[in-house]
């Protein structure tokens, strides 16, 4: 009896050390898998980073608060993802009693055979004008410009919508050819809006953001304003007006027609977009 007693302590014993054992190894796993997820999310959060995209890296920081963790992110949603259609407001002015005219977009070679125009032309008689980002987007340049024929002064600056389009601007203190003593002024003109532009490359703008002003010589200061579908391969420009989700009950119509009156004396009646 006392034989058979040992031989039953014996086995209670050997059972308490295998489940011993398997707790252990169990609690191992856990604690490795644990681990595998964590710098896989590490991981990704310095992919995202080096990809350029702050703004999603920043989120998933915000997410885990800054540090590794366990649980996986969720599926992204594919619709979200999808880039945004471009809008843009109706004009680069802050205030659009500031302009008198607009000079609209035409092809090459449209049916009522207007000149050549790759935008809208802004034109104002106010010496100094606000001006507004028409869209979001990434900056890409703001220099001062000296156009090559005659040497007149102006400022380009564009960005990059998130849709993909690049808009840009040409601040203008007037048109048309310039005289030396028009260019002298035109070249302080320059400086003096370069230095009120509050943006440069690399910035974000939002849609309505407040860019500093066109300083204007006469009459016919303006800004042009110009899309072209993408960076990549040949120029193609669009018509501003297709993406004006709020066209429909603004003067620009009007005051493209004030321009055409000028210019064609009632013999030709532009729309805003002449293909």
């Amino acid at each position: 009896m006392k034989y058979k007693r040992l031989i039953w302590l014996a086995c209670l014993c050997g059972a308490a050390v295998l489940g011993c054992s398997s707790e252990g190894q169990s609690s191992d796993d856990s604690e490795s898998v644990e681990q595998e997820d964590s710098v896989f999310v590490a991981s990704s959060d310095s992919v995202l980073e080096e990809s350029g995209n702050s703004e999603v890296a920043t989120s998933v920081q915000e997410q885990t608060g800054g540090a590794a963790t366990t649980e996986k992110a969720p599926a992204e949603d594919s619709s979200a993802s999808s880039p945004e259609l471009l809008n843009l407001l109706n004009t680069a002015f802050v205030d659009s009693s500031d302009y008198w005219g607009v000079q609209p977009y035409a092809e090459q070679a449209n049916q009522l055979g207007i000149q050549f125009h790759n935008g809208f032309d802004y034109f104002t008689n106010q010496e100094e004008v606000g001006l507004q980002a028409v869209s979001d987007g990434r900056v890409m340049f703001v220099k001062i410009f000296e156009r090559p024929p005659d040497g007149a002064f102006q400022i380009n600056l564009a960005w990059q919508a998130p849709s993909g389009e690049i808009v840009s601007y040409s601040l203008e203190p007037s048109a048309g050819p310039a005289n030396a003593t028009k260019i002298a002024e035109q070249k302080v003109l320059a400086d003096k809006m370069m230095k009120a532009i509050t943006i440069k490359a690399g910035d974000v703008v939002s849609q309505g953001q407040f860019l500093g002003y066109l300083y204007g010589q006469d009459e016919w200061a303006h800004v042009h304003m110009t899309v072209k579908a993408s960076s990549q391969g040949p120029e193609k420009w669009l018509c501003p007006a297709d993406f004006m989700a709020t066209l429909n009950g603004s003067d620009l119509l009007a005051k493209s027609l004030v321009w055409a009156e000028g210019l064609y004396k009632g013999s030709k009646q532009p729309q805003l977009c002449n293909y």
